[in-house]
């Protein structure tokens, strides 16, 4: 069993190893981490301890389309050369990159090169395709809308309330706390064309859910709008393949014996589903 492991932002290969020495420690040692950098130097992410040396990385410079799609070009070509893998675990902005980009192959009816996916901790997942949501962004740079502004104004329509509410409540509320790398000005929402809006991806905007087995984990005194984040990316996946699981930690993994095998036995279910699950693989 190899699978492809991907840190979190202003992390990491082996900071990320690290954070997962109880789980690896617990599963079975014939099972193999694939730990691989982002390409992007950053600074320290948000909360990371002063314990821990750098350089730090990023998937992403940003998250417009653009730049999302060369953070995913830059993981298809760490998957070709490093796979094939069987599943991907992914760590915060990890784990959004990976649903980004199984969301993209999934949409596109290209090849899925997992068959099962551990998602820890997501922040918000943003997608790459310049084409999704761009009727929204549009419309809000004709209003000028502020889009730190309440989200239930009758001038919206209902996708504009649920674009401008998911901001507000993840990414607004993470740059109050310092929280949101990398940065990017709210402003970008009324500049231009809109061209270099970073587009959010919320089930109730998207086509389809994410048809691959998932394991969901989050810490419970993480920040709220780190639990509205994970909800998001639960939300985003077929809810007969995806198992949530909540820890007694924060913004990290479980480091408890019992929290950290309950995961395993998670992770356990999903590789079963996946042997029923028809994939056309990598």
């Amino acid at each position: 069993m190899k699978i492809l492991c991907l840190h979190g932002v202003g992390s990491s290969s082996g900071i990320c190893e690290s954070q997962f020495r109880a789980f690896l420690k617990l599963t079975d040692p014939s099972y193999e981490f694939v730990f691989i950098e982002g390409p992007a130097l950053s600074e320290r992410g948000p909360g990371m301890g002063s314990f821990f040396e750098g350089p730090f990385y990023s998937h992403t410079t940003g998250y417009s389309p653009n730049e999302m799609a060369d953070a995913l070009d830059h993981l298809e070509t760490n998957i070709e050369e490093l796979g094939p893998f069987d599943g991907v675990l992914g760590f915060s902005q990890g784990a959004a990159l990976a649903l980004s980009y199984m969301y993209q192959q999934q949409i596109r009816g290209e090849p899925m090169p997992f068959k099962f996916f551990l998602c820890f901790s997501s922040v918000i997942p943003f997608s790459a395709d310049a084409g999704y949501c761009q009727d929204i962004i549009q419309r809000l740079y004709a209003l000028q809308w502020d889009v730190t502004a309440p989200a239930n104004s009758p001038v919206l329509t209902g996708d504009e309330r649920i674009f401008c509410d998911v901001l507000l409540r993840t990414v607004i509320a993470a740059k109050e706390k310092g929280a949101a790398l990398p940065e990017y000005s709210m402003d970008v929402y009324n500049n231009d064309d809109g061209s270099k809006a970073p587009r959010i991806m919320h089930a109730k905007l998207l086509k389809e859910k994410l048809q691959i087995p998932t394991v969901h984990v989050r810490g419970k005194r993480d920040f709220d709008f780190m639990h509205g984040m994970s909800d998001i990316a639960y939300g985003m996946c077929e809810g007969k393949l995806a198992r949530q699981l909540e820890h007694r930690g924060g913004h990290q993994p479980p480091q408890q014996d019992a929290e950290v095998r309950s995961v395993i036995r998670a992770m356990e279910w999903a590789i079963s589903q996946s042997e029923r699950t028809p994939m056309h693989r990598l």
